[in-house]
């Protein structure tokens, strides 16, 4: 991907990097280096502007003149007209033939509304009550593994729809399909205007037997305790949303904890593999447990960019970012900023400044992350009491293709067992 600055054309120095190269891939890090000390506003071939510095990051974040429907912005269209007829299916395109949209890719008070109803199944409480199940799942996962063997396949792509399964009411002998639905879904998370088409039909498919499997459940559901059945009483009882918008957001929520979660999973066992030490301390100090998941949050996050669209002008850098304009911010980058990290690329956590923004910030702050932190915690204390070390089979490993999503597609691991 040619990048240009704040749309006056491409000039020398300017960075060129493409995303679906392996090498940008395997070690993006460099190239958001560059941006951040360079070009702290970027502008890119479609027209979307790439902010890579932390404070800028953190700012727009929680501005309420940045909004989330890109299907109003001036960056949808550009799309549109480079994809012409075939275009992928992306930001929640692949739901056009249904009446609802993501509740991620809203503003208030169509937002609000929708996040307020699904937020009833993550509040403290809720997550609490899951705790003795999340363990249950980390533990038989956990069980019997060989000396080596892949996190990504034994680990980190079951736990997540073994989690939110039970949370929807998903009965387990279709946890397999969700996996695999999610695996080809996951796409609407990010951007890929060259996606072959057969790919993009894949994707296609994936969303309408997902969403046509919400919209059944949703037809059955009602009296129990899960969140489909509590969604189907806010629409019989209160009328405060549709069946589509259900099914939408069960879609939503299934491909968004599948895809970040496996991604958190296997980039924390990244950061073990390639420090040794700090796993064999969190195994002698689980007290630890959060300040480790923070700076892993930090590191390595599973999502490198969140989008926004402009719904006033703002300035930044001497540029005014027009209504319509689509912003990416750079969180990946945001989070390794010399500027608010001492020394940000190395492993400390002891470090004292500003919280990472892997979560986000302002009304659009990740509804997930709480079980997110649950589900992360659990998995840390299931590796450090079976193993004393983790070692990547190949590093750097294979990461998925995308920029927006960032995690091994696999990840092979040699691992020592703890003495008893």
């Amino acid at each position: 991907m040619s990048e240009t600055r704040n749309g006056e054309g491409t000039g020398d120095g300017v960075p060129a990097f493409d995303p679906a190269d392996p090498a940008f891939q395997a070690d993006p890090f460099p190239a958001y280096r560059t941006l951040r000390d360079e070009f702290p506003l970027l502008r890119g071939p479609l027209g979307a502007f790439l902010v890579s510095r932390y404070e800028d990051c953190e700012s727009l974040l929680r501005d309420r003149r940045m909004g989330k429907d890109f299907a109003n912005s001036q960056f949808f269209e550009q799309v549109m007209g480079q994809a012409g007829d075939e275009a992928p299916p992306f930001l929640g395109l692949g739901l056009d033939d249904f009446d609802a949209k993501l509740f991620m890719l809203t503003d208030p008070p169509e937002h609000t509304r929708l996040r307020g109803l699904v937020s009833q199944a993550f509040t403290p409480a809720t997550i609490k009550k899951l705790g003795p199940s999340v363990t249950a799942v980390v533990d038989e996962l956990l069980a019997d593994l060989p000396d080596r063997f892949d996190l990504m396949e034994r680990l980190a792509g079951p736990m997540p729809i073994r989690v939110l399964g039970d949370m929807l009411g998903i009965p387990a002998e279709d946890h397999a399909r969700f996996t695999a639905w999610s695996t080809e879904i996951a796409g609407l998370l990010d951007l890929d205007v060259e996606l072959p088409p057969e790919a993009a039909q894949a994707r296609r498919k994936a969303v309408a037997e997902c969403t046509g499997y919400f919209l059944e459940l949703a037809g059955t559901r009602g009296s129990g305790d899960d969140l489909i059945s509590q969604l189907v009483r806010a629409r019989d009882e209160d009328s405060v949303l549709t069946t589509q918008e259900i099914a939408a957001t069960c879609v939503l929520l299934v491909v968004a904890a599948q895809e970040t979660f496996s991604n958190l999973v296997g980039n924390a066992a990244v950061v073990f593999s390639r420090q040794p030490d700090a796993f064999t301390h969190l195994a002698a100090h689980p007290e630890a447990t959060d300040a480790v998941l923070d700076e892993i949050m930090r590191l390595e996050p599973p999502a490198h960019q969140v989008g926004r669209i402009a719904l006033e002008p703002v300035e930044l850098h001497g540029t005014t970012i027009e209504p319509g304009n689509a912003v990416i911010l750079l969180v990946a980058s945001a989070n390794r900023d010399e500027r608010a990290f001492p020394e940000p690329d190395t492993f400390d956590t002891g470090r004292e400044g500003p919280a990472h923004l892997s979560f986000g910030r302002g009304v659009h702050y990740c509804l997930g992350a709480p079980l997110a932190n649950l589900m992360a915690k659990e998995v840390l204390r299931g590796l450090t009491e079976r193993f004393s070390r983790l070692s990547m089979v190949e590093d750097p490993p294979v990461y998925k293709p995308g920029m927006g999503l960032r995690g091994p597609a696999a990840l092979p691991l040699v691992a020592e067992r703890r003495r008893a």
